[in-house]
């Protein structure tokens, strides 16, 4: 009975030791990502599990930009990421020292059709260029400028409402008269420098950008913004956001009745950000139009605006500006005065048919032989 008991007490050992070595193989750490996770996150995410258990980075060689479009909740990476690539048709490749991420082959002997390059460099370009102009709306007002009134590249000013004074003489405008009595016509580029030049305004970008037809063309000038965010599994994330002058401008040359014109899609953007301890206050204005312009021709998007507030110092000088342990006279002969402005963002656009490259190139053979 002895060696029964001993049989069974060994047998039931062993049994236990097995259920615990099968319980601690099933220990697998999992992870959880929303399904609006940009696929670039998401392999940032994973890369800590491959690391960890493969010793291989991870990275993300395919042409897929987007969210990876499928909730993740407390999966293995390895199931995360093939539940990944196969819901947007991405494969996985196994290399020396990194796992990555690719496009699906084409199958059936297809071949890829190469992007028509040639066709590309035998159409017409568009020259883009754009003035951005931060100036004071009350000089603006005093001026009696009406942007609705911009055509041909050319402005009516109402003198009559500021004073032909005060239009012709300051300013030292080449105007063109009209049939009303008190208004005058002027160049816009002209009028936006010389707001500048007169101290009441100030040109913050003036990128100048080549764009193929019917091809976006982008410029930001200014920078990124990082915020950390954390998705649902907790894990942080940074988020980049563009911020300063920002040009999206699509331009397509269209020929009607023998005649060039171009037909632009523009997104303008003018935003900043205050980053804090707490959350990050983005100010943005933003305008989006469609619109049709003929070769070389000007417009003028306005009505974007904002307030700055200047504090500035008054009073006695020398005396308003001592220290404040200087028995306090800084107090008893200068005051803090602060003054709200109000400034209006105005962006000229002009669009200009250029040649095709090929075009452009046999006409600078020519021209040196």
């Amino acid at each position: 009975m002895k060696y029964t008991y001993a049989i069974i007490i060994g047998l039931m050992l062993l049994f236990a030791l097995h259920l615990g070595a099968q319980a601690t193989a099933k220990v697998e750490e999992t992870v959880t990502i929303s399904a609006s996770t940009h696929i670039n996150d998401a392999t940032q995410i994973l890369e800590i599990y491959t690391l960890k258990e493969t010793k291989k980075k991870l990275i993300n060689l395919s042409s897929f930009n987007g969210p990876i479009n499928i909730p993740i909740n407390n999966l293995p990476w390895s199931r995360a990421l093939d539940l990944i690539l196969l819901q947007n048709n991405l494969i996985r490749k196994d290399n020396v020292g990194y796992i990555s991420i690719e496009d699906t082959p084409v199958t059936g002997g297809a071949v890829k059709p190469p992007e028509p390059l040639e066709l590309l460099a035998q159409g017409k370009q568009v020259r883009i260029k754009a003035m951005a102009l931060l100036a004071d709306r009350s000089y603006i007002k005093s001026l009696g400028i009406d942007w609705s009134t911009v055509l041909n590249g050319k402005i009516t000013i109402n003198a009559g409402f500021a004073g032909a004074q005060q239009v012709a003489s300051p300013m030292n405008l080449a105007v063109s008269g009209t049939a009303d009595i008190g208004k005058y016509q002027v160049d816009v580029t002209t009028l936006l420098k010389a707001i500048e030049t007169n101290q009441k305004g100030s040109i913050i970008a003036q990128p100048n950008i080549l764009v193929a037809s019917g091809k976006e063309g982008y410029i930001q000038v200014g920078q990124d913004i990082s915020i950390k965010t954390a998705d649902e599994a907790g894990n942080t994330l940074d988020s980049f956001f563009a911020t300063g002058i920002i040009m999206i401008v699509t331009p397509t040359v269209v020929t009607v009745n023998g005649t060039e014109v171009v037909h632009m899609q523009l997104s303008l953007e003018r935003s900043s950000g205050v980053p804090s301890a707490v959350s990050t206050i983005i100010t943005k204005s933003k305008s989006t139009t469609e619109l049709v312009l003929y070769n070389q021709e000007e417009t003028i998007i306005a009505g974007l605006f904002d307030s700055d507030e200047v504090k500035s110092r008054s009073g006695i000088p020398i005396l308003k500006d001592l220290p404040w342990w200087v028995f306090g006279i800084r107090y008893l002969t200068g005051f803090d005065r602060y003054e709200k402005k109000d400034r209006e963002l105005v962006i000229s656009i002009q669009a200009e048919i250029m040649e095709n490259a090929m075009d452009r190139f046999i006409k600078s053979q020519k021209e040196e032989k």
